[in-house]
Formats: C-alpha cells, sequence, structure tokens
C-alpha cells in the first residue's frame, strides 16, 4: 500500500510517493517554465513600463524551485555531492541577511529595487535554481534544457529586431539621452538593458556553435546553426563591449574546442559560419544602421555619419537604463556636478569603467564585512539629496559583478561566491573529460558567463539562465543517452 499521512488518500500524499524521475519531471517543469514565463511576463513591461514585472517571474519559479529544494532533502533523492554547494549557498542567503539587517532600508534589501528586483530573496531563488539545475542528472534532460534556450533566444532576437530597426516600436533604447543622441534604435529583447541582452546572447551561442557542429539530427544541427548565427548578428547590434567581446570569446572558444576534439571539416564550416554572421553583423550594422534609422546628435544638430556608426555604447547605455529607464540613479552630468567621486567621459570606455569601478572599491573600504545592503549600492554614493535623481553620476550597478557582490555584501559574501563558482569551475571540467558536445556546451556558456561577470551585471532577466546551468555542472556525472 503506498504510504499516506494521517490516513489521507493517496492523491493528496502525492509528495511522500513521488518517484525520482516523477521529482526530476517537476523539476523540467519548473526549470522550461521560467523561459516562458520571464518573456510573456517582460512583454507588459515594455509597453505599459510595469517595472515590478520581471521580478514576479522569478518570484513565481523561484517559490516552486524552493518547495522542490524541500521535497529532495526532505526525501533523500538529493544526492550528497550537492551538500558543500547548498551549505556555500546557505551562506550566501545568511550573511546576505546580515547586509539586509545593516542595510540602508529593508524593503529594498529584501525585494530589490524596482525592476532590478536583486534583493535577497532573489539570491534563495538563485540558489535553489542552482540545485534544481544540479539534479538533472540525464543527457536528455540537459538536451531539453538546452533547446528551450534555443527558442528563449531566439524570442530576445526576434524582439530585438524589432528594436533595432525605425519602426516606432516600443524600447527604452531608441534614443541615449545621457549622449543627447536619437534614432539609434539599440535592441534590448525582453531582457531590459542591451548589455544583458549581449551577455545572454554571447553565452548562448556556446552552446549553440557546439550543437551545430555535433548534433546527430540534420535537423537539428540547422537549428542550432541558425540560432548561433542570429545570437551573433544581434549581439553585434546592441554596440557594448559585452556583446563585442562576449561574441569573440565564444567563437574563440568553440574553435579551440573543435580543434582539441579533431572535429571534421563539416564542423568547422558550420562554426566558420557563425564567426561569418558576427563579423557580417559588425560590418551591416556599423555601416547601414545610423543611415537607415537616420541617427542624429540634438547637441550638433548633425546626423551621424556613417563611419562612427559602431561606437561603443556602455556608459551611455548603463545610464539610460539606470537614470532613464528605472531611476534608480542620478542621471550622468558631464562635469559631475560637485560629485565627490569626480566626473568622466560617457564615450569613453576607460573612463566610464574606472570610474564605476574606483567608486565601487571606496564603498567596498567603507563597509568591507557586511556592504550597503542587497541591491543598495546607491544608496552610499548620495552626496546632496535623498532623492536619488538629484544626485548627478550616481549608479546602482558597477557592471562587475565580484565588486558589486562585496559593495552591498561584503567581503565574506563574496568570499562565499568564489568558492562556489570555484566548485562549478572544477566540477564541470569534469564533466567536460567525459561527456560529449551538450556537457561542453553547457560548461562554456558558464565559463564565458562568469568572465563576463568582469564587465558585467546579474539581472533577474538572464541571471536564472546562468544559474540553471551552473547547476547542472555540480550535478552527479550526466549519463550518456
Amino acid at each position: 500500500m503506498p504510504k499516506t499521512i494521517f490516513n489521507t488518500t493517496e492523491k493528496s500524499n502525492f509528495i511522500l510517493n513521488m518517484k525520482p524521475e516523477e521529482y526530476q519531471g517537476f523539476l523540467m517543469k519548473i526549470l522550461l517554465g521560467w523561459m516562458i514565463l520571464s518573456p510573456l511576463f517582460c512583454i507588459p513591461l515594455e509597453f505599459a513600463k510595469v517595472y515590478s514585472v520581471p521580478g514576479m517571474a522569478l518570484s513565481i519559479i523561484g517559490v516552486a524551485a524552493m518547495v522542490f529544494v524541500f521535497i529532495g532533502f526532505m526525501k533523500q533523492v538529493t544526492p550528497r555531492s550537492l551538500y558543500l554547494p547548498a551549505g556555500l549557498l546557505g551562506g550566501l542567503v545568511v550573511w546576505g541577511t546580515v547586509s539586509l539587517i545593516n542595510s540602508y532600508d529593508y524593503g529594498i534589501a529584501l525585494m530589490g529595487m524596482d525592476g532590478r528586483n536583486e534583493g535577497l530573496l532573489s539570491i534563495i531563488f538563485y540558489g535553489c535554481l542552482c540545485l534544481l539545475g544540479a539534479q538533472i542528472q540525464t543527457e536528455e534532460n540537459h538536451r531539453k534544457i538546452l533547446d528551450g534556450l534555443m527558442v528563449f533566444g531566439l524570442v530576445q532576437c526576434a524582439w530585438g529586431i524589432l528594436q533595432a530597426l525605425p519602426l516606432g516600436f516600443p524600447s527604452t533604447y531608441n534614443n541615449l539621452e545621457p549622449l543627447l543622441l536619437f534614432r539609434v534604435f539599440l535592441p534590448s529583447g525582453l531582457t531590459g538593458s542591451p548589455i544583458f541582452l549581449a551577455i545572454l546572447l554571447s553565452i548562448l551561442i556556446v552552446p549553440a556553435t557546439l550543437g551545430a557542429a555535433y548534433a546527430p539530427e540534420k535537423t537539428k544541427r540547422a537549428f542550432y546553426l541558425i540560432c548561433a548565427c542570429v545570437y551573433a548578428i544581434m549581439a553585434a547590434k546592441t554596440q557594448c563591449l559585452a556583446g563585442i567581446a562576449g561574441s569573440s570569446l565564444a567563437i574563440l572558444g568553440t574553435a579551440v574546442y573543435l580543434f582539441i576534439k579533431k572535429a571534421g571539416v563539416p564542423a568547422f564550416a558550420r562554426a566558420s559560419a557563425v564567426a561569418a554572421a558576427f563579423l557580417f553583423g559588425m560590418g551591416f550594422w556599423a555601416s547601414m544602421a545610423p543611415s537607415i534609422n537616420s541617427t542624429y546628435s540634438r547637441e550638433t544638430g548633425e546626423q551621424v555619419q556613417v563611419e562612427s556608426g559602431f561606437t561603443l555604447y556602455d556608459g551611455a547605455i548603463i545610464w539610460e537604463d539606470s537614470a532613464y529607464r528605472l531611476a534608480v540613479s542620478g542621471y550622468y552630468v558631464r562635469n559631475g556636478a560637485k560629485n565627490p567621486n569626480g566626473s568622466f567621459e560617457i564615450l569613453s570606455l576607460p573612463e566610464t569603467y574606472g570610474f564605476l569601478w574606483g567608486t565601487t572599491l571606496s564603498i567596498i573600504g567603507r563597509f568591507p564585512l557586511v556592504g550597503s545592503g542587497p541591491d543598495s549600492l546607491v544608496y552610499p554614493q548620495l552626496f546632496q539629496h535623498r532623492v536619488i535623481a538629484s544626485n548627478p553620476n550616481t549608479f546602482d550597478r558597477p557592471y562587475n559583478q565580484y565588486l558589486h557582490i562585496a559593495a552591498t555584501l561584503g567581503i565574506p559574501a563574496l568570499l562565499l561566491y568564489l568558492a562556489l563558482a570555484g566548485i562549478i569551475v572544477v566540477r564541470g571540467a569534469k564533466q567536460c573529460k567525459g561527456g560529449n558536445w551538450v556537457t561542453a556546451g553547457i560548461y562554456g556558456a558558464v565559463l564565458l558567463y562568469l568572465l563576463l561577470m568582469l564587465i558585467g551585471t546579474s539581472s533577474v532577466t538572464t541571471a536564472p539562465v546562468f544559474w540553471m546551468l551552473a547547476g547542472i555542472c555540480i550535478g552527479e556525472k550526466q549519463k550518456q543517452a
């Protein structure tokens, strides 16, 4: 007889009687469910500017993930090999709570800034998604995750293409107001920022290219090749360092893998097509976009010349996102308007990132143990008014995730995060030794994400992809199909 609790019906005790394969089935529904809910929930944001929506998608899936992480430990189906990563994730949550207690605003530290939604709760949800990914143990399920991510990426690109053309499609990045540059039409997809989109597409290029080279079915190889080429072309159009550097590293990394594995000519040819698509994208957008869009500068009153079409707009994107889109930072002012951290030229990448990182390092020096609080980086920068917008050149993200963790949660939290990243890298490498292109694609995407976090940042619209793939890397060695 099936076990029951307090002599209730068998159906009401499905958790108690759940078989391992049923448990994994629920895990797959949760992980794939985020890929559906996240873009669906972000569509109203693009039209109605309801910035709490992305956090709602993560919360729904995150609560489900928490429930099934608890079920896994309760039923003792969670492998013992996950106890150490789970302990590190638990440590991050505990220290995040300490940081919250010492934060500027408890509500923001818990829920996150409106539109960012990366407070303490998001840390919990990310950790649960990681532990769920670690328990998806079969190669068939790994392939389903990759297939789902390919479609997820194509949806982002389809939306991004509509944003990149002068069709009047709603987008925050039609204009770059920090530069007084209009009709630029940078794509952000449904991620919230061209930089977030660039990070997502860059990491997806890795499994997409390897799938194009190695997938057993001809139709699947064609599908993956189309995905990789579309991702590469759209990553170039984001016109930010993460898109160019990320795509280049993805293409170079897959080329090295194919060389080491002594792949045949057809595999190299398909990988070369991805590289060609990326170069085409850079050339096409650089030469055609300004004239197609009639991009012009309000400051000079002149149309942007064709040869200047591929400027990297990182600084303008960062402040367009935080100040004009979400109002979680001050506006950019060239002379700094008495900002004690100085001023910088927003079109200069070294000056922009130097300002972001230098200011963040000073905050780490002030709050080395507990940080400023989850998602609360802007508050210690306020210098003349409690209203954030009244403090020019303040920011809420340093675009270096490691500095962001140290500044908001404290150096102990960064050490916990780095220890977890070390486990992900080491265990993922061990899986790659005995794995195939699926394993390599997932591991390559995770490695590239960790590298891009040196010039990037976490987002509720993209970070779950990393956490579920990172979980696969730390899980039990995957079985061959």
